[in-house]
């Protein structure tokens, strides 16, 4: 979902938005703000492996590529501080300017591969929910000092807006973002950094009975191979050490192990005979393909799932018991689910094969429900099946449970599977989706009905912007303003709106003198934060004086603004307050609305 906009702009468009004049139009001093539909969020419905839902955002086109391009300028100024014995993957690569994690991915497990017989065990370990509890705070404190020790490479302007763009993206946390490179980079390279020097301090100089060691990570996950001659019972205690430590450092900056993903091993364990990548590899000269090894698993699998219904209900938790059995093997490191990943999304022979076709048309006539186990890839399934009477029945079941309000986060993962793969022609589908889930129907609207450029060629805010110009600290205002609103922070979003407003006005009134050819060199910042002076200029539209005179109250009681904080002691000001924005908006837009015609 994330990318499909991508996929729908034209050439013309593209050479637009690679552009200089899309950078000095909409980037450079961060007009883009400006725009409701860039500006844009909705959840994602991401799954994990047990079924409950990552706590992921939709950003719109531009936003994403936005919040790329701040990686990239991180990724080029932040050096890390890991010793060369410890390698790091993320995914996507910015030095390479990759943006494709399956390279990536890869290439760790290649390196893990490469490096089997040097070590006789290995200790790998996971981290509870990552993104999320990642602090942005500490993240940004760490840029900082690794970016300005020295030379100043970011402004401390620049990183507070790194900071809630990442927060404002990831509505409140750290943004999980689907296909974001940036994401993965500053969650992996920048804020386990220091986490890491700690660990390999640690192993390298307080740990005993270890000879030599490596350390490669993917994100999260981590290997720490091992040469050790040690006994086992021995080497079981050195994990231990290993394990409480980066359990305490992770505690340090708000992180967890994850205890059940964690474990040591002997060496062979990992992969002693098939040292290949996930989807294809060459080993001793020959190339072999996943089908090869796990030949009419699919259709095995579905089967089994068949006769699980007939005989009982089925829960995640045998599903993913049955994705094991029919997808995993010990002499491959990597999980069931990529191999059945690879078999959904990649595979079309036995996918799209009569075979599979006719054993997702018996799951689906005894029980639609499975669907809710695991929508998105069952529902590809579904898709790749060409099957016009089992789709049917899906769709009807998603119409059926939308009038009865039995409705969920599943039926919409199945919604977008559907409509993402046909392209979104189904308007009675997208009519459900409009009313279960209003946001995600707003990013279908603003970026997957037409490319995105629509938007930016017919916003309705392109006389104030031209009053701004390239007055970035209008623009800064109003993006403090927006994100102080999505807090419900309703003080401060006050007086960033009323400073913003202010300005503005001023950039208006310097526009339109230098328009009637009066020598003014500069707006007249210091003259329209006063009552009189607004008013004055806004006398034209009807109810300006009142509106006006309110806001100035609130600007006076306001805590952010005034040293009076009589408003402290209103009962409820939310409402007065939002009530105000809204006028001075109205009266601005009106103003507009008269200079353009």
């Amino acid at each position: 979902m994330q990318w499909y906009p991508l996929s729908i702009v034209s050439d013309d468009d593209w050479d637009y938005i690679c552009g200089e004049d899309f950078y000095n139009d909409y980037i450079r001093n961060g007009t883009f703000v400006m725009i409701p539909e860039i500006m844009h969020l909705s959840d994602n419905y991401i799954q994990k492996g047990d079924g409950s839902f990552r706590d992921s955002t939709l950003v719109s086109p531009v936003l994403y590529l936005v919040l790329q391009a701040i990686g990239k300028e991180i990724a080029d100024r932040y050096i890390p501080s890991r010793d060369i014995n410890m390698t790091v993957y993320y995914s996507g690569n910015y030095r390479d300017m990759r943006i494709k994690y399956k390279t990536d991915y890869d290439d760790f497990y290649k390196e893990i591969n490469a490096s089997l017989e040097d070590y006789n065990y290995f200790i790998k370990t996971d981290i509870t929910n990552f993104f999320p509890n990642i602090n942005i705070d500490m993240l940004i404190s760490q840029i900082d000092e690794k970016c300005n020790n020295g030379d100043e490479q970011f402004s401390q302007t620049q990183l507070q807006l790194f900071k809630e763009l990442l927060l404002y993206a990831g509505d409140g946390h750290f943004p999980l973002i689907e296909n974001s490179v940036a994401s993965s980079y500053l969650a992996t390279v920048v804020y386990l950094d220091l986490i890491d020097c700690k660990l390999y301090d640690f192993i390298m100089n307080s740990v005993s009975g270890i000879d030599k060691f490596k350390v490669v990570r993917y994100v999260d996950d981590m290997y720490i191979l091992i040469d050790s001659h040690c006994e086992s019972k021995e080497i079981h205690k050195t994990y231990n050490e290993i394990r409480n430590q980066y359990s305490s450092i992770l505690k340090e900056y708000g992180l967890a192990l994850n205890a059940n993903k964690s474990c040591i091993r002997p060496i062979g364990e990992i992969n002693q005979e098939l040292k290949k990548s996930l989807y294809d590899e060459y080993i001793n000269g020959q190339k072999h393909e996943i089908e090869e090894h796990f030949h009419g698993s699919l259709i095995l699998f579905l089967n089994r799932l068949k006769d699980e219904f007939v005989n009982d209900c089925i829960d995640v938790e045998r599903y993913n018991y049955l994705i094991d059995e029919y997808f995993g093997r010990d002499d491959i490191e990597f999980t069931s689910n990529e191999v059945f990943n690879y078999f959904v999304y990649e595979s079309e022979a036995e996918a799209e094969s009569n075979e599979v076709s006719n054993a997702i048309k018996s799951i689906i006539e005894q029980d639609i429900s499975v669907l809710s186990i695991d929508p998105k890839r069952l529902g590809i399934l579904i898709m790749k099946s060409r099957n016009d009477g089992i789709i049917k029945t899906m769709l009807n079941e998603l119409f059926k449970r939308s009038r009865t309000s039995k409705w969920n986060s599943y039926c919409t993962t199945i919604a977008i599977t559907y409509l993402l793969n046909s392209r979104f022609r189904h308007i009675d589908l997208l009519e459900v989706l409009k009313a279960n889930d209003y946001r995600l129907y707003q990013f279908y609207e603003n970026n997957c009905k037409r490319s995105f450029s629509y938007y930016i060629n017919n916003q309705n805010n392109k006389a104030i912007c031209y009053a701004i110009g390239d007055d970035w600290r209008v623009y800064y205002l109003f993006f403090m303003y927006q994100v102080e609103k999505r807090k419900n922070n309703n003080l401060s979003m006050y007086a960033f709106y009323k400073n913003y407003f202010d300005r503005v006005t001023a950039n208006i009134d310097y526009v339109e003198k230098r328009k009637k050819g009066d020598a003014i060199k500069k707006p007249n910042y210091n003259g329209f934060y006063r009552e009189a002076q607004l008013k004055s200029f806004y006398n034209k539209i009807p109810g300006s004086d009142s509106i006006i005179h309110i806001a100035h109250e609130v600007r006076n009681s306001n805590p952010i603004s005034h040293a009076s904080a009589s408003l402290i002691d209103e009962g409820s000001p939310s409402k007065k307050i939002r009530k105000t924005i809204d006028d001075l908006n109205s009266i601005l837009q009106q103003y507009c609305d008269q200079m353009e015609n």
